[in-house]
């Protein structure tokens, strides 16, 4: 006999909507959890933009938002959409989670990389950025090591990329938006998923996911957060099997 696992809290009315019946269901009070739609990306690029420095605005340490969007949310719209899901409230995005199922979607990445980091190139050699050192430090990191300080991640598993909104945490967003990723993979036949995302004594979202039933693979310090944050830093990668 199948065990068709759905996720935990995945509840009859989402069932019913991944099916083709019935309305979005509901998560908080004027919020639907729904898949992607094209003109969601404007909205899904400033949610990352406005998280982008620890939860906080990119800002402080990367004035481009433009090429940020580009480097961390472009490889999922462009190619991965039809694995994207956002939080709706009433009409206006607050949340969103990219994935994709791809096993080439490192190479993707770093396609899609490649094309947006020549575009900073360019504009940093024509001085675009020369009244922000800040930001010319952050390039110097992106080149010099931001490869190398990446953590490990499981090789044929599906990834995601996920952020919400300052003022909407905590309302079970996260945990519904994985559900809702969660459902589509297990009904794919994916059967291992992985995720990365920056780790500090302040913030430590592998507490949250544990929760989700991911554990940690592994992870590995990194600088890009200085000078301006001197407590350390980890990327942390995180797994979960959906089947065996």
């Amino acid at each position: 006999m199948t065990n068709l696992h759905v996720g935990e809290g995945v509840n009859g009315a989402f069932k019913n909507y991944l099916n083709g019946r019935g309305a979005p269901p509901r998560v908080g009070e004027g919020v639907i959890i729904r898949p992607y739609q094209p003109e969601d990306r404007p909205a899904i690029r400033r949610i990352c933009c406005d998280t982008g420095f620890l939860g906080n605005p990119i800002e402080a340490i990367f004035t481009d938002r433009e090429i940020f969007a580009d480097l961390f949310t472009g490889p999922y719209l462009d190619y991965e959409s039809n694995y994207a899901w956002v939080a709706d409230a009433s009409g206006r995005v607050v949340g969103y989670l990219l994935g994709s199922v791809s096993s080439s979607f490192d190479y993707t990445q770093l396609y899609s990389g490649f094309q947006t980091t020549l575009k900073m190139i360019v504009r940093a050699a024509t001085g675009r950025y020369s009244q922000h050192p800040r930001t010319q430090h952050f390039i110097r990191w992106l080149l010099v090591n931001g490869y190398r300080e990446q953590p490990r991640h499981p090789e044929r598993a599906a990834h995601l990329h996920m952020d919400i909104e300052k003022s909407y945490r905590g309302q079970g967003l996260a945990y519904r938006l994985w559900c809702s990723y969660e459902t589509q993979l297990y009904l794919c036949g994916v059967k291992h998923c992985y995720g990365a995302f920056f780790s500090w004594p302040r913030r430590r979202p592998e507490h949250g996911y544990s929760r989700f039933g991911f554990s940690v693979f592994d992870r590995k310090p990194t600088t890009i957060f200085r000078p301006e944050i001197s407590e350390p830093v980890e990327v942390v990668c995180i797994q979960k099997r959906l089947r065996e």
